[in-house]
């Protein structure tokens, strides 16, 4: 089958590799139908994520149907539509059954080394009964993609930020999670949603969602302390994943304010300002969405079109043609790519 790999930083490609196969009786064979190009793809594309070895299968957004199942697969069947979580787990170690299937002990991650990604024609995914999400028919393919991950993602952060009516939001990266984030942060009827970036053609589509634009820029904590009489925002969603950012959303913070870090962070040592937090009050609050917890719902809402996600797809694209996805996603002239094989 076709496969988009991993090769060495700065580098995918495009090849055949040999087809997934059923490995265990809990195991399911999807065929892709549609997958994408995630922001957490660009870090292991440029060299952060150091443990994803060359020729690792990429992708872990993906939609399809099922093909193939093990002999103890129940819940799913050959010719469903589904989704998955970018993770499998297994719904009875003591953190799924506690709700908290984001910290399975036996999960594992699509597109990281650890799983096959889903940049493929087929993917094969463990522990299918609990994985894979039948998708409703109303629900079209391009939303549903996002689903099992950046939407789910970006709806769990801000679920996380502990939003109130009233609230002024600020989502800080108005990249495709960030921009998610204005249009879930707004289901709790904020009184305002700041966005804040570097790229003045995301900070448009932000306001075309109903954000107050904020150049990310030296004066970007004084303009929304001016906003806000002084005071900051309630909530603050950071979806970029650095050093930068994280501090910047920790400045636009309120006193007992709540900051949700939604951005993938690669690094393990990162300083942060601690005193702030600290002398404000402050609730920070991050780790990997607990897809599973919320995709239903995120579905739901979706399908009722309270939830849009579709509308930040820039580029649809065949699979023979990632390497340039790729090239185009890194050099910021994409915003949400999709792959079809």
């Amino acid at each position: 089958m076709r496969a988009v790999t991993f090769q060495a930083p700065g580098e995918v490609r495009v090849g055949t590799v040999s087809d997934p196969v059923l490995r265990e009786p809990t195991d399911a064979i999807v065929r892709v139908t549609l997958s994408a190009v995630c922001g957490s793809d660009l870090h292991i594309y440029n060299g952060r994520f150091p443990r994803v070895p060359p020729g690792a299968i990429l992708g872990h957004e993906f939609l399809g149907r099922v093909e193939e199942v093990g002999s103890d697969v129940t819940r799913v069947s050959p010719g469903m539509r589904v989704v998955a979580s970018f993770f499998s787990w297994c719904g009875t170690c003591a953190a799924c059954l506690a709700g908290q299937m984001s910290q399975c002990q036996h999960l594992e991650t699509f597109g990281f080394g650890q799983l096959a990604g889903a940049q493929a024609e087929r993917v094969r995914v463990p522990r299918a009964d609990t994985t894979l999400v039948p998708v409703p028919d109303a629900l079209a393919d391009e939303a549903a993609v996002m689903a099992g991950d950046i939407l789910s993602t970006a709806f769990f952060a801000a679920e996380r930020a502990g939003i109130r009516p009233g609230d002024t939001v600020a989502v800080v990266g108005a990249g495709p999670v960030g921009l998610l984030a204005i249009q879930c942060a707004a289901l709790y009827s904020p009184v305002a949603i700041l966005a804040l970036d570097r790229v003045d053609e995301r900070l448009r589509l932000a306001a075309s969602f109903g954000a107050r634009p904020v150049p990310a820029d030296a004066d970007a904590t004084a303009a929304v302390r001016s906003y806000t009489a002084g005071k900051g925002a309630s909530a603050v969603i950071e979806a970029v994943g650095s050093r930068e950012s994280l501090n910047l959303a920790i400045a636009l913070a309120a006193p007992f304010g709540t900051v949700s870090a939604a951005g993938v962070f690669a690094e393990r040592d990162l300083p942060v300002d601690m005193a702030r937090l600290f002398n404000r009050d402050l609730t920070l609050r991050s780790g990997l969405g607990n897809v599973p917890a919320v995709i239903g719902r995120v579905m739901a809402l979706t399908v009722a079109g309270r939830l849009q996600p579709q509308r930040i797809v820039s580029h649809r694209m065949p699979l023979d043609e990632a390497e340039e996805a790729y090239r185009r996603f890194d050099r910021r002239e994409a915003l949400k790519i999709l792959l079809m094989p």
